[in-house]
């Protein structure tokens, strides 16, 4: 006899207590239970179990799975940046240091160096005249100018010069080389005393510093004639390049 009201007991508890957990709920389905059956006793021929709400669990379950994607998705975005950033920083150091070897090359492999003659006589050139040697047949490195008859320092550096002065019968050409506005050597072709065409030639090396200039120019009055050719091929000459 006590055994029928206990069974009668707990499934009106039962009853109750589902009711009173599930009559707010407004979805349905599998997903949206709000409750949870637990057995409390299966022993007994009378099962007496209870519902426990778990919605309030379900939301912070959510928000917990939510901030653990986002704080993922968050570290994954910032260590792809950081990827992306060491990427950049080592094409840019790659960069630069390609440049700089492509630099370096270009500045070892560049060349310096000019041949000039003349296109007329030159006769009566005033005291420190420049002797405008304006055939330009090599120019490489374009240091030299035609227009002017000097050479502008590309680099700093030794460079070596050489010029050759043919003068006429009984006329003398002296002419020095000025570099750094300093008259480095000269070249004497004496002939005032005979009676017959003279030459000479001169080499020098100058250390120079980007900038700076070089000429040939005549020494005194020495510029009486400078000949343009003998025998149809250039006689007079300038030339110079980088060591």
């Amino acid at each position: 006899m006590f055994r029928v009201p206990c069974v009668v007991l707990f499934v009106l508890l039962k009853c109750a207590i589902t009711v009173r957990l599930d009559e707010n709920s407004t979805c349905g389905g599998l997903r949206c239970q709000k409750t949870v059956t637990m057995p409390l006793l299966d022993k007994m021929e009378g099962n007496l179990k209870a519902d426990f709400d778990v919605s309030e669990m379900n939301k912070l379950l959510k928000v917990y799975i939510d901030q653990q994607i986002r704080s993922g998705v968050e570290i994954g975005l910032q260590q792809v940046k950081k990827e992306i950033a060491s990427v950049d920083f080592k094409m840019t150091k790659l960069k630069q240091d390609t440049d700089k070897e492509l630099n370096d090359e270009l500045k070892v492999s560049k060349k310096y160096a000019f041949f000039a003659t003349l296109s007329s006589d030159r006769n009566n050139l005033p005291r420190n005249a420049v002797v405008m040697f304006d055939t330009v047949s090599l120019n490489e490195g374009d240091a030299y100018d035609g227009t002017t008859g000097t050479f502008t320092c590309p680099e700093d550096g030794l460079y070596h010069f050489s010029w050759t002065a043919v003068s006429g019968r009984s006329k003398d050409f002296v002419s020095v080389l000025v570099a750094n506005d300093r008259k480095i050597a000269a070249n004497a072709v004496d002939s005032d005393s005979v009676s017959d065409s003279m030459t000479g030639t001169s080499n020098v090396i100058v250390r120079m510093m980007k900038g700076q200039k070089a000429w040939v120019a005549v020494h005194r009055e020495d510029g009486k004639q400078l000949v343009k050719a003998w025998n149809g091929s250039p006689c007079s000459m300038f030339s110079g390049f980088k060591l």
